[in-house]
C-alpha cells in the first residue's frame, strides 16, 4: 500500500470495511489512516486531503471529468458534469444563469408552499419519519417544478432514482437488471416530456433550454443527457441531506434553541452539516499525464477518487474537524465539489434545505429521534443516506 507518508498498513484498504454506518466521523477516520494519497488493491488512487482534492479541482485538464464518466455506459452526454474544456464552458456559460439565486428567489414561495404542506401532513400526529415523510417527496417535486413536470409524477421519479441508487454497485461491476429497467424507463418518460415541451413550452428551466438558438442550441441528447444527470445527481443528494440536517438538529437541542432564537443561524447551522455529511463524498476521474499530489506520484492513465467526504474532515484545513461548530460555518467546504465542475444546483439545493429547516422549526420547534431508535445509514450504497429518521414530538393542532 502505497501513501504520500510512505507508512506501511497492516492490512488492504477496503472502502466496504469503513465504519460508515452508525458514525461518519469513524468511517473517514478509517480511510484517513491510508494517507492524503494511496492507490487501493484493485488498482483505483486516493486523494483525502483538502489540499489534493483543491488541486484536482484547479487542474481539470490533468484531472478529466469525461473520461472519468464513460464506465457508466452512458447512451448520451452526461452535461455537464462528464464534459471537460473547452466544451465545458459551453454548457455552463447557458445553465449557470438558470439557476443563479435570483431565479430561485422566483420559485422559493412555491416551494416554501410545498414543504409547508409536507410537514402539516403529519404535524398532528405527534410522529414522523423525516427521510419517507419529506426527504423522499421534497426534493422530486423541487426538480419537477424547476422542469415545469406535472407533481403527480413525482413517485414514479422517487421509484426509479431509489432502485438506481439503492442497487448502485460501488466495485466496478456491471450495473444489474433492475438499476437497467429504472434507467430505460427514466429515459423513455424523460424523451417523451422532452418532445411534448418542445410542442408546448412553458415558463421552465427545460422550456428555456429547449429554446436555445444557434451556437447555444442543446441536441436532443444534450438535453436528455442534461436531464437525465439532474434526476439521477440532484434529487436522492438532497433527499439525504435533509436527513442528516434533521439528524444533527434532532442530536443537538443547544444547537437547534440558538438558530430558533436567531434565524440567521440556519445557513451556517446547514453548511456545517453539508460540510461533516456528503451523500456523494467521492467524485471520480481520470489522470491525462503523470502528476505529483502530496508527494506521490500518480500515472497517467489512473482512475481517481477525489474523497471529498475525508478532505471536509481534513485538521489542516477545518478546526475541530469532525464537530458541529456554527461559529466556524463557512462555505469553503467542498461538499458541492469545486473548479469549473462545481456542482450546478448548488443555490438550489441550499434553498430547498433552508425552507425544510424554517417551516419545520416554524411548526414543530420540538422534537427528538424516537425512543429505541440508532439512526443509520444505507451501507454500501452509491450514496450515503439515512434508512429512516423517525421523530416523535407534541402534536401540533390546526
Amino acid at each position: 500500500m502505497q501513501s504520500s507518508d510512505n507508512d506501511v498498513i497492516d492490512r488492504p484498504f477496503n472502502f466496504m470495511d469503513a465504519p460508515m454506518a452508525f458514525d461518519r466521523s469513524a468511517g473517514w477516520a478509517y480511510v484517513n489512516e491510508f494517507g492524503p494519497v494511496f492507490q487501493t488493491p484493485d488498482g483505483f488512487w486516493m486523494i483525502t486531503s483538502a489540499e489534493g482534492v483543491q488541486f484536482a479541482h484547479r487542474h481539470p485538464e490533468i484531472f478529466t471529468s469525461a473520461k472519468a464518466f464513460d464506465q457508466l455506459g452512458s447512451p448520451v452526454p452526461l452535461i455537464p458534469i462528464a464534459i471537460d474544456p473547452p466544451n465545458h464552458l459551453r454548457f455552463r456559460k447557458v445553465l449557470d444563469p438558470m439557476l443563479a439565486p435570483r431565479v430561485i428567489n422566483l420559485m422559493e414561495d412555491q416551494l416554501r408552499a410545498q414543504a409547508r404542506e409536507l410537514i402539516l401532513a403529519f404535524a398532528g400526529t405527534g410522529k414522523c419519519d423525516i427521510v419517507a415523510d419529506i426527504g423522499r417527496l421534497y426534493p422530486t417535486q423541487a426538480f419537477l417544478t424547476l422542469f415545469g413536470m406535472p407533481l403527480e409524477d413525482r413517485d414514479k421519479f422517487i421509484g426509479w432514482v431509489e432502485t438506481m441508487v439503492e442497487q448502485a454497485v460501488v466495485d466496478g461491476q456491471a450495473p444489474g437488471e433492475e438499476i437497467m429497467l429504472a434507467g430505460l424507463a427514466l429515459f423513455g418518460y424523460l424523451q417523451e416530456f422532452i418532445d411534448r415541451k418542445r410542442e408546448q413550452p412553458g415558463d421552465d428551466m427545460l422550456s428555456a433550454v429547449l429554446a436555445l438558438t444557434g451556437e447555444e442550441a442543446f441536441t436532443n441528447d444534450e438535453i436528455l443527457g442534461m436531464c437525465f444527470l439532474f434526476t439521477l445527481a440532484g434529487l436522492d443528494t438532497v433527499t439525504a441531506s435533509i436527513g442528516f440536517v434533521m439528524l444533527h438538529l434532532a442530536r443537538n437541542p443547544d444547537i437547534r434553541a440558538r438558530m430558533i432564537a436567531d434565524p440567521a443561524l440556519v445557513g451556517p447551522t446547514i453548511e456545517e452539516i453539508l460540510r461533516l455529511e456528503l451523500p456523494a463524498p467521492m467524485t471520480p476521474r481520470v489522470t491525462s499525464q503523470a502528476v505529483e499530489v502530496c508527494g506521490v506520484t500518480i500515472p497517467e492513465g489512473a482512475i481517481v477518487q477525489l474523497c471529498i467526504g475525508a478532505a471536509n474532515r481534513d485538521p489542516q484545513r477545518f478546526v475541530d474537524p469532525n464537530e458541529l461548530n456554527t461559529d466556524h460555518a463557512d462555505r469553503g467546504h467542498l461538499a458541492f465539489g469545486g473548479g469549473i465542475h462545481r456542482c450546478l444546483g448548488s443555490h438550489l439545493a441550499r434553498r430547498e434545505l433552508r425552507l425544510v429547516v424554517e417551516e419545520f422549526h416554524r411548526i414543530i420547534p420540538d422534537y427528538q429521534i424516537a425512543e429505541g431508535v440508532a439512526p443509520r445509514i444505507v451501507w454500501p450504497s452509491g450514496t450515503l443516506h439515512l434508512s429512516a429518521l423517525p421523530l416523535t414530538f407534541p402534536a401540533v393542532s390546526g
